[in-house]
């Protein structure tokens, strides 16, 4: 026991110590059996609030319970940045520190550990694949995390020329780890949720923080979806949906009005999430508009299933008193464990459902979509979507799932991937009554987060990607 609680302090100093990527203090863990090994799959991945910079900047939303027109006066903060989509404001200068850099390569170093001292440790040879597969799959899917917020957008033509970030393959905590291209990244990440690993995982995961098929298909079609390849991401869409296809029934909220989601939900393919998600986000009007009539959590739920006018759960009063924006909406009920680092089995839904549409299967994608639908909106509103073509399809699949996505990282990495398309990239504009109206290219630098201070200072090559 001694050994295990030392090993696992050890790796939780590596977020204060890591200066990401080039990581001291040196030496090497304790962890010498697959128990031990097993105990660094259990975690709650907490990555932060996605929310408070990638949900802004696609302007899914505003702040976190933040008074808007204070922080746009705050200029020459990243928060002002954000909101006025003000390019010219030093962010790298700025940030400091990041928890999703810092968390991600400590995950990541949890999964080098497994993968390097299973091969020397005894164990069944299955048990021992399974958990090699769950750290390579991890892995990937961290990474994948990390460029798509780190990097510019992939474009095959463009990969090999683009700044990627380091892609951390062992434990050696005392070796420089180098940034590689854009292309060299998702090489990685390919190789590391290959088939047989994915055939490697459980048909059911031991609970909704472990991987089986239903997590490993998902991350390969997410991958391969962001890299544009759509023909490919489906097959693996599917499968995952073979193995969990689990829609959450928000139905229920018409007569609890409450929407209580809990991290065990089994509509989790793998929770990634450390906090209560989307307590205390405020969205844009825009995204306001975006609501379909008829919503369950929209028309439906209020504060903790208590039921009184003003405690509605997407509340706008809360959302001018705090935000300071008449007609932005808050959300304020803490019985909302939204995914908002993981895949959920309706997020697989529209996976499949994009990659039909650009494949030509235009009512198959849709088809999909309204079966998410269904559990999101009541029946004396629901209509199921149709389209003839492409473009049709793909401006009602973008507003549904911009809703699903609320609080995640989904409509960022969207708006990014659609930004590199001709059919799809456009700019944003945000218009904030009595602040201003802010727009963004699709071009923007803004899309690409700069790596932390504490970070750069101390690995030279990671030169910023933007």
């Amino acid at each position: 026991m001694k050994k295990i609680i030392y090993a696992i302090f050890f790796l939780s100093c590596l977020s204060a110590c890591n200066n990401s990527l080039n990581i001291t203090p040196k030496g090497e863990t304790v962890l010498d059996n697959i128990s031990d090994i097993e105990t660094l799959l259990n975690q709650n991945y907490d990555l932060g609030t996605p929310i408070y910079s990638l949900g802004c900047i696609c302007n899914e939303c505003y702040t976190l319970g933040d008074n808007v027109k204070l922080l746009t006066t705050r200029t020459n903060t990243l928060q002002c940045a954000w909101l006025t989509y003000n390019e010219q404001t030093d962010r790298k200068a700025l940030t400091s520190s990041d928890i999703r850099y810092t968390n991600s390569y400590k995950y990541i170093y949890y999964m080098n550990v497994i993968i390097g001292k299973l091969g020397s440790i005894e164990g069944a040879e299955t048990e021992k694949a399974q958990l090699s597969a769950e750290a390579h799959i991890m892995r990937a899917y961290l990474h994948w995390l990390l460029i798509n917020m780190y990097a510019a957008q992939y474009d095959e033509s463009t990969a090999t020329n683009k700044g990627g970030i380091p892609y951390v393959t062992d434990y050696d905590i005392s070796a420089n780890k180098e940034k590689v291209s854009l292309a060299e990244v998702y090489k990685n990440i390919l190789l590391d949720c290959d088939d047989k690993y994915i055939n490697a995982l459980p048909d059911k995961p031991t609970s909704v923080l472990r991987a089986g098929k239903a997590w490993g298909n998902a991350v390969r079609a997410k991958v391969l979806m962001q890299m544009k390849r759509y023909s490919d991401a489906l097959p693996y869409a599917l499968n995952a949906l073979k193995y969990n296809d689990t829609i959450e029934d928000r139905s229920v909220i018409t007569t609890s009005f409450d929407w209580s989601l809990l991290r065990t939900s089994a509509n989790n393919l793998l929770y990634m999430c450390g906090y209560t998600a989307p307590y205390q986000e405020i969205i844009s009007l825009e995204t306001v508009d975006k609501f379909e009539e008829g919503d369950f959590v929209k028309n439906y739920a209020y504060t903790e299933g208590s039921k009184m006018e003003g405690e509605e759960a997407w509340n706008a009063t809360y959302g001018e008193l705090d935000g300071g924006v008449n007609g932005a909406l808050e959300y304020r009920s803490s019985n909302t464990n939204l995914n908002c680092w993981g895949i959920t089995a309706e997020r697989m839904y529209y996976t499949a459902a994009e990659c039909y549409i650009r494949t030509g299967e235009y009512q198959k994608g849709l088809d999909l979509v309204n079966q998410v639908r269904r559990y999101r909106i009541d029946s004396d509103h629901y209509t199921s979507l149709i389209a003839d073509n492409e473009s049709e399809a793909m401006l009602l699949l973008q507003k549904a799932k911009w809703i699903e996505c609320i609080g995640t990282y989904e409509n960022f990495f969207d708006c990014k991937r659609w930004n590199t398309e001709d059919n799809y990239k456009k700019t944003i504009i945000r218009d904030i009554p009595g602040i201003g109206t802010f727009s963004i290219k699709s071009d923007s630098p803004l899309w690409i987060f700069p790596f932390p201070l504490n970070a750069t200072q101390h690995n030279v090559s990671l030169t910023q990607n933007y």
